[in-house]
């Protein structure tokens, strides 16, 4: 652009515009256009005035003259990039034209008073006449404020997503439209193994098993449609192990146009296995690894639901190791788990693929049989039973562990979970009342049974408060002379009438019951034995039996001790009788009861003699005083001559007085005396009779 004369422009050669002059041209034309510029347009004279700006000049701050000679620039204050440092005098744009530099895309920062801060882009040049001489500066200004910001904000925000991509945690990978790795993070190295390297244009496929591939596929069908998605996946490492991952897709998206995915993942392998963890113990035992109740509930359910629709049979077995709680209690609960595991599995080991072996809980097992009837049940029980009955070692001891089975049947015991599992648990307390150690299946016959054994059971447990016991007497004889009497339970039920002590003393010691039960028996005797002397009756001395849970009750010899105090009865007159087989239970703790009872001045028999196959050595150790045949060996005297004269032998051996149970006839009465045996009981003298009638027949002898 040259100068002519005062003008900026020469008139066209042509005359195309009429013949205007420059100073018309330059208000006509010029003016309007440079105004209405966005750029700011400033002409410098050589001397620093200011020959033309524009608007946008004016509000840039580069409208002001120069002042070359004290380096001076009006009332504007421009700043380098930084914001912070001052452009000095000779740094400013119009200066350094003025000095011969051409300017190029100066940056420059100003803040007008009152107005927001402004960043400038500046270029600039001499204005040279034809002939080459100078007579201006030209500055063109440009705001790139705006494109500034904009730059600063898209900086900022990729070196947000480079810290975002490259320090997160989790895995952050790019990829395309194909589903290839474009890039990945530090953070897919460190989970997976595999580099950018590996990875860079490959299918993320590669990753995934088949199946794999196939549920990402299905899945990520919403993702195909620009919306995000959600759901876990495992994956290979580098190394060929799985991990585990909660991976988000997320589209995306320019132009309303999908043009790849970002994919950020999560590593959830510990999670998963904390919940498999969680979800095993929830459904199996912890002792032995087999499923538990809640596991076995589920599955009886889905293999009855396949038996019902493929109308096959099913069995269900339901064991019970005998006399479990005697180890556990005699030798430690560390004996008893390692049992229970060995016992799983054995069972474990004998059962097919489609079988399934749980245990309920303590020392109750099940077992699931499908496709077996009758039959087929029979003969798995029968080879467990041998397979179960070998020895157990544990270091130098060895154990024989027996079971006790019940079994029912699909669908002629139930076509439910519940009742099957019910009838089987049935039979197997048949199988325990059978004398343990064998199968039983189940009968309805069973559950009638098992409904009254559960109704006296239920009785029992209230019948001392509804004064629903009562005591019966049987005599002891030695020739026409009452010399004892045996104090009998009877229970005066009030649905079934009067219960045989056979029925309700095992379901009493079995639930504990036979304490507070025995220990009323024994104060009801002893109450009516010192009334029966207070009228001046014939004192005789009374027989209570104790059981084995009395006599294994640490408090049996100071309950005895009180119950003679409160009552007043001399321990003379008292008798106390347990059987055979309860004397040989746990001599080291039996011997000192019976000690410190006989030490009172009580007397201490054993009854049933003969049945509990003891040892005379034994029977040597035991405080006692006298033998009782049991009255099994009257009722076949011709065959247990030899048996009862080896009892009697043996009595008058360890100086023990005989009485003999059972006695029904003379000739057994006459053969008993033979032996040396003098007290005598059974029906051949006197049933049991009531309080009353004994009284009756003591004033009755006394009377005589």
């Amino acid at each position: 652009m040259n100068f002519i004369g005062n003008s900026l422009f020469s008139p066209p050669v042509d005359g195309s515009l009429g013949g205007l002059s420059s100073s018309t041209l330059h208000e006509t034309l010029l003016q309007p256009i440079l105004e209405h510029m966005e750029a700011g347009v400033t002409v410098y004279g050589l001397d620093g005035n200011v020959l033309f700006f524009n608007k946008a000049a004016k509000h840039f701050g580069m409208s002001e003259p120069i002042n070359l000679h004290e380096q001076t620039y009006g009332s504007s204050a421009f700043y380098h990039p930084d914001g912070i440092t001052p452009v000095a005098f000779e740094e400013l744009p119009s200066v350094r034209v003025l000095c011969g530099e051409i300017v190029n895309g100066q940056e420059l920062w100003t803040q007008p008073s009152g107005k927001a801060v402004s960043i400038l882009v500046a270029n600039g040049k001499l204005l040279t006449q034809v002939s080459g001489e100078p007579v201006g500066a030209l500055i063109v200004t440009h705001d790139i404020t705006e494109r500034k910001w904009a730059e600063q904000r898209l900086e900022v925000s990729e070196q947000r997503y480079k810290s975002l991509f490259e320090h997160n945690p989790d895995i952050v990978c790019w990829l395309d439209l194909a589903g290839k790795f474009l890039n990945l993070n530090p953070a897919f190295e460190v989970v997976t193994g595999y580099s950018l390297n590996d990875l860079r244009n490959q299918s993320f496929q590669q990753l995934l098993d088949r199946e794999g591939v196939k549920r990402v596929l299905s899945m990520s069908r919403h993702t195909q449609k620009g919306v995000s998605d959600n759901y876990d996946l495992s994956v290979l490492h580098k190394n060929g192990t799985r991990i585990e991952l909660n991976a988000t897709v997320v589209p995306i998206v320019v132009n309303e146009t999908n043009v790849g995915y970002f994919v950020i993942a999560k590593d959830i392998t510990k999670r998963k296995e904390t919940e498999r963890m969680i979800h095993y113990l929830a459904y199996h035992d912890t002792l032995t690894g087999l499923p538990n109740r809640s596991l076995f509930q589920s599955k009886l359910e889905d293999s009855l639901l396949h038996a019902s629709h493929q109308a096959q049979p099913l069995a269900i077995l339901f064991l019970d190791l005998d006399r479990f709680k005697y180890i556990n209690d005699t030798l430690g609960h560390s004996t008893g788990d390692h049992l229970l595991t060995q016992v799983a599995e054995r069972l474990r080991d004998s059962v097919g693929p489609h079988d399934t072996v749980c245990r309920l809980g303590g020392d109750e097992f099940t077992i699931i049989l499908p496709g077996m009837a009758h039959d087929e049940a029979m003969h798995f029980a029968e080879k467990l039973m041998q397979k179960l009955i070998s020895p157990i070692f544990l270091g130098n001891q060895s154990f024989v562990v027996t079971t006790s089975m019940g079994i029912s049947l699909f669908p002629q015991d139930g076509t439910d979970a519940e009742t099957l599992i019910k009838n089987a648990d049935t039979a197997m307390y048949q199988a325990k009342e059978h004398g343990r150690n064998n199968y039983q299946f189940f009968c309805p016959e069973l559950n009638i049974a098992l409904a009254k054994k559960m109704m006296l059971e239920a009785g029992l447990r209230t019948a001392l408060d509804h004064n629903e016991f009562q005591l019966h007497y049987q005599p002891q004889y030695d020739h026409e002379k009452i010399v004892g009497l045996e104090a009998l339970i009877r229970w005066q039920h009030p649905a079934y009438g009067i219960v045989s002590p056979l029925d309700f003393i095992p379901l009493a010691e079995e639930t504990g019951l036979i304490i507070p039960i025995g220990q009323w028996v024994l104060e009801k005797a002893c109450q009516q034995c010192v009334e029966w002397q207070q009228q001046g009756l014939p004192p005789v001395r009374l027989a209570v039996n104790l059981s084995m849970r009395q006599l294994q009750d640490k408090h049996l010899v100071t309950m005895v001790q009180q119950t003679l105090q409160k009552t007043g009865l001399a321990p003379a007159y008292l008798e106390l009788e347990i059987t055979e087989s309860i004397a040989m239970h746990r001599l080291d703790t039996v011997i000192p009861r019976l000690q410190a009872l006989q030490d009172m001045g009580i007397h201490i028999s054993i009854d049933d003699f003969g049945t509990g196959y003891s040892s005379l050595s034994c029977l040597q150790s035991l405080p006692i005083n006298s033998l009782k045949i049991d009255q099994s060996f009257m009722r076949n005297m011709s065959t247990n001559t030899s048996i009862v004269s080896a009892i009697a032998a043996m009595a008058h051996s360890l100086s023990l007085s005989l009485v003999a149970e059972g006695v029904e006839t003379e000739a057994q009465l006459e053969f008993l005396r033979s032996l040396g045996c003098s007290t005598f009981q059974g029906y051949f003298f006197s049933k049991p009779i009531s309080a009353t009638e004994c009284e009756w027949l003591l004033a009755n002898l006394a009377a005589k």
